[in-house]
């Protein structure tokens, strides 16, 4: 079980759920459990959290700090 960050904002249909999920840049995920990431193409996810300034704004950031799973 490993971390997985979000890199850029994308909308995925969870087939298990029958539900869209929106997902925002810097969401953490389980490699392992989570529907987002089974279900979405690896390219949108990185072991490394992202990068104030450069993947996703301090304003963003601060927003994930407080709730990583959005």
């Amino acid at each position: 079980m490993a971390a997985r960050f979000a890199l850029v904002p994308f909308v995925f249909h969870n087939t298990v759920s029958n539900t869209d999920e929106n997902i925002l840049p810097g969401a953490n995920r389980d490699s392992v459990t989570s529907q987002a990431f089974l279900q979405s193409p690896a390219s949108f996810w990185s072991a490394s959290a992202p990068v104030v300034g450069v993947n996703t704004s301090p304003q963003l950031a601060a927003y994930m700090a407080a709730y990583p799973t959005t």
